[in-house]
């Protein structure tokens, strides 16, 4: 039976006890509520109890479903005393009453346990959250359950249970407002929102034993029946794993304006209660302004939030950025981007290409291993950069082949060529040790007002490097395109 089938037959099933409640005598009443709400508990508590013995399900939610199992099953045994009581044990009454309302007490505690598990700034909003709700709540509840009984006594033990009420409503809100758009309802999801009705219906029973109406009365007869229903049906639901706040669901997931709800129920109240006797209680006054500055707090940290999450992706934009156009061990151009950067450098400007490969470098890995190999790497990128000018482009084409591009270089690309191999040429100090490599550099030089391209001048740059390095490496060669290639050693 699907979840909305379900749903509805409760309602039916909870419409037609509110019915039979204005028909049949009070006793039977109660009875039939209570054989029903019994039964659909004691459905719950047994399979609560079955999925918290699931190993695959984390140990946190887990442990939740263990108490809304004992949750569920001290409400189905406080109505069985409740049903005592009306067969003519008055006395079970008491224990009935104090185990249901322990019940509505548990319910909120697995439905945090079974939730998100909140740090830092998500914790301090979700505090907030709970907070702010609940006072707009417990002004609704003041003002409909208890100011509005026309100064009937008020027990205190009714205030304090009134408050942990609200509380609970407040926690099943803010759980509720976590919902991810276009998912199948969870236990969790449903499970807080038969809390939230039971908070509705036992604050409904309150005003009603208040104001001396009869306890079923403003639909809390249908609510208690609905309510363990909702409960027996979140019980045999899929149980979602507790994750990380995203920040699409703080601030456009599809419940996450259900806490505000209550606030601007309380300030459509207030306005009404302010149009119609021209003025407004303190209770409501105070309770307004509390709730209205732990909103404000809220939302502020909620843009604090937004703000550093976008600060985050901003940086991991970059980063990757970074990753697409650069050698993950040097830093260096990779391959794809110096080919970009360099045809554009070969539109307009007198250019020279070199191809560096090292010489030597193989038996440093063999000998000191390739970390140390890596170190040679990042030591000769480093040493290549601080010999080039802003302009000019260095890359890591290979494992150990870098290509160089010298902006404006007219003649000086020998000069730098020979630099770069003497550079390069200083101990570079690894693990175990310290070692030296070298290199072999082939130039190509391309002119203004000569077309080439890039990969030709690499072409050329190649066959220079490998001459030089058959002619005894540690040399530069340049390409001569009408003569042979000349090499100038190493200095």
């Amino acid at each position: 039976m699907g979840l909305r089938a379900a749903l509805l037959i409760g309602i039916v099933i909870a419409a037609v006890v509110q019915v039979l409640h204005t028909i049949v005598p009070p006793a039977a009443g109660y009875a039939l509520s209570d054989v029903l709400i019994a039964l659909a508990s004691a459905y719950a508590a047994f399979f609560f109890r079955r999925k918290a013995r699931h190993r695959w399900i984390v140990r946190r939610v887990r442990v939740a479903l263990g108490i809304g199992a004992v949750a569920c099953g001290l409400w189905s045994v406080s109505n069985v005393l409740l049903l005592v009581s009306v067969a003519g044990v008055p006395l079970a009454a008491v224990p009935g009453q104090l185990l249901s309302t322990m019940a509505a007490l548990l319910v909120p505690v697995a439905i945090v346990l079974a939730g998100p598990r909140p740090e830092g700034l998500a914790m301090v909003r979700q505090v907030i959250d709970v907070a702010a709700v609940s006072g707009a709540i417990f002004v609704l509840a003041w003002e409909l359950v208890l100011a509005g009984a026309d100064g009937a006594l008020i027990a205190a033990q009714q205030v304090v249970v009134m408050g942990v009420l609200v509380v609970a409503a407040a926690v099943a809100l803010v759980t509720l407002s976590t919902a991810k758009a276009g998912l199948g309802a969870t236990v969790q999801q449903v499970l807080a929102a038969a809390a939230l009705l039971q908070a509705a219906t036992l604050l409904g029973g309150i005003r009603n034993d208040v104001a001396d109406d009869p306890w079923w009365s403003h639909g809390v007869g249908a609510g208690y029946v609905l309510c363990a229903w909702m409960m027996a049906v979140s019980s045999r639901l899929a149980v979602s794993r507790p994750g990380e706040e995203m920040v699409g669901r703080l601030v456009f997931g599809g419940w996450a304006l259900l806490p505000y709800l209550p606030v601007v129920i309380a300030v459509v109240f207030a306005g009404y209660r302010e149009a119609r006797d021209g003025r407004l209680t303190v209770v409501l006054v105070w309770m307004l302004l509390a709730s209205f500055s732990l909103v404000l707090i809220r939302q502020f940290l909620t843009l604090v939030t937004v703000g550093r999450l976008a600060s985050e992706l901003a940086e991991q934009k970059a980063a990757l950025a970074h990753q697409a156009h650069h050698d993950g061990l040097t830093g260096l151009l990779n391959r794809a981007a110096f080919d970009a950067l360099a045809v554009t450098a070969l539109s307009g400007n007198d250019v020279c290409i070199l191809l560096l490969d090292l010489d030597g470098f193989k038996p440093v890995n063999d000998t000191y291993g390739h970390a140390a190999g890596d170190e040679v790497l990042i030591a000769v990128a480093r040493r290549l950069s601080a010999e080039l000018r802003t302009g000019d482009l260095v890359s890591r084409i290979g494992g150990d082949e870098f290509a160089i591009l010298l902006t404006d270089a007219d003649q000086r690309g020998d000069e730098v060529a020979m630099r770069l191999l003497r550079r390069i040429a200083e101990p570079i100090p690894v693990p175990g040790g310290h070692v030296t490599v070298g290199g072999s550099i082939g130039l190509a030089q391309a002119r203004p007002g000569v077309p080439v391209t890039l990969t030709a001048l690499l072409k050329q740059a190649d066959a220079a490097m490998y001459a030089a390095k058959a002619a005894g490496k540690g040399r530069v060669g340049r390409y001569e395109p009408h003569g042979p290639t000349a090499w100038l050693e190493s200095a």
